[in-house]
């Protein structure tokens, strides 16, 4: 492989080697813009080079599309969930496999007669890219014989048959100048790094989530094996059905628990998501039921407010709703009963800005806090993040975030998302 910057123009193909730890996610490195970058100067190459026919294969979402290019992704949870719906009616060649053998790193493949390349996001150096059939090669097969996936006979036949042709000279040299053009990393601002907490905190709380986990696990396979037996009264079915979501929304909120501990006690564990065109208007619109619902069991009520067309955004959409559903339950948690909370929504230049407002702002009296990660409240015993281990959850989906003190609108925590490219 080659790495992405700072590498002459013209690439020598030589030998590669891939390991399991190469498709592993990466830790957390100053360097995730060079993916960025370089899936920019891919979409300059496809219409520089105008393939006809061929295959892209992405992961852990959908990285871009190609019409004329039979895409698959290589899922990680719901890559397509809010995906624009125009434009899944323009993507009818894609073809999403869900993974079942582990995560896998940011990577993007093209095969075509016109041009073949790959992109790997690699865990120490970088971005690294190769038009070399032979390193193409021997990732393609790492990939089959490591990652079983099925529903990729295609482009197996495809490499038998048709192969991988040496692309010209001055087609890398093109897509070398577009990279260089991309590869201008944005400064990150000097900021206060939090206090990381002891160890044994974190082996606390790890091990409370397994025991947690665990049961409900167990009770949410009873459930289901209870929702399959046909004569089950709707009655006991819709019991079943609320117990179910009861469940599943407290392993989702111990999941949050742990990956913020990991994030906090490790800055290595920090891994960079996959960021893709997610609609956010549909996000919105689809969980806000299941939010006011959520909120109104703290006697809590919840109002969004969002102009008709928002902008197509940046982010990973699985752990955007997840993040977002943390902070309907912090609030919920923090304010004080019969409080009103608002959800402000509206293009602001590059970005989209969510607004979480409360013009009442009250905490609720009896709250503590639990080490440097949690907020416990005695009376329900229900446990939240605080805001420094929810901060980190944000900045994880690709938003910048704020709080502070309005003298008419309350506290305010305000969340900026990038709008996609070309998203109008």
């Amino acid at each position: 492989m080659v790495k992405a910057v700072g590498v002459p123009a013209m690439l020598r193909p030589r030998s590669a080697t891939y390991t399991r730890d190469t498709l592993r996610d990466p830790p957390q490195t100053d360097r995730f813009w060079q993916w960025h970058a370089g899936v920019r100067a891919l979409e300059e190459l496809l219409r520089y080079s105008a393939p006809s026919t061929g295959f892209l294969v992405s992961s852990p979402s959908l990285i871009l599309d190609y019409p004329a290019l039979k895409t698959y992704v290589l899922a990680q949870g719901r890559s397509l969930a809010y995906l624009p719906a125009q434009e899944r009616q323009q993507l009818p060649q894609v073809t999403i496999i869900p993974s079942a053998s582990g995560w896998l790193s940011p990577f993007c493949l093209v095969l075509s007669a016109e041009v073949s390349v790959l992109l790997v996001y690699q865990p120490e150096q970088g971005l690294r890219f190769s038009f070399a059939p032979e390193e193409i090669y021997t990732f393609w097969q790492h990939l089959r014989q490591e990652h079983p996936f099925s529903g990729l006979e295609p482009i197996d036949e495809w490499l038998q048959e048709v192969g991988i042709r040496c692309p010209s000279y001055r087609l890398v040299s093109q897509f070398g100048q577009w990279l260089l053009d991309y590869s201008q990393p944005v400064p990150t601002p000097a900021t206060a790094t939090p206090t990381a907490p002891d160890a044994a905190d974190v082996n606390i709380l790890q091990a409370l989530a397994h025991e947690v986990r665990t049961p409900l696990t167990t009770i949410n396979t009873f459930i289901q094996l209870l929702q399959r037996q046909q004569d089950l009264p709707q009655r006991t079915y819709q019991y079943l059905h609320k117990i179910g979501q009861e469940i599943h929304e407290q392993m989702t909120r111990f999941d949050l628990l742990t990956q913020a501990a990991e994030m906090l006690s490790s800055p290595a564990s920090k891994t960079p998501m996959a960021l893709g065109r997610t609609c956010l208007q549909t996000l919105l619109t689809t969980n806000l039921p299941r939010w006011q619902k959520q909120a109104a069991r703290r006697q809590v009520s919840l109002t969004l407010q969002c102009p008709a067309n928002l902008p197509v955004v940046l982010s990973d959409p699985e752990s955007l709703d997840q993040v977002l559903t943390g902070l309907v339950e912090y609030y919920s948690q923090t304010l004080a009963a019969e409080s009103a909370l608002q959800l402000v929504v509206q293009p602001a230049g590059h970005h989209v800005k969510l607004e979480l407002r409360s013009p009442q702002y009250k905490h609720r009296s009896d709250l503590a806090s639990l080490g440097q990660l949690l907020l416990w409240h005695p009376a329900t015993g229900q446990l939240s993040l605080n805001f420094q281990a929810a901060k980190l959850l944000i900045e994880a989906v690709g938003a910048k975030v704020t709080q502070r003190h309005d003298r008419h609108a309350g506290e305010i925590l305000t969340l900026y998302l990038p709008i996609a490219r070309d998203s109008g």
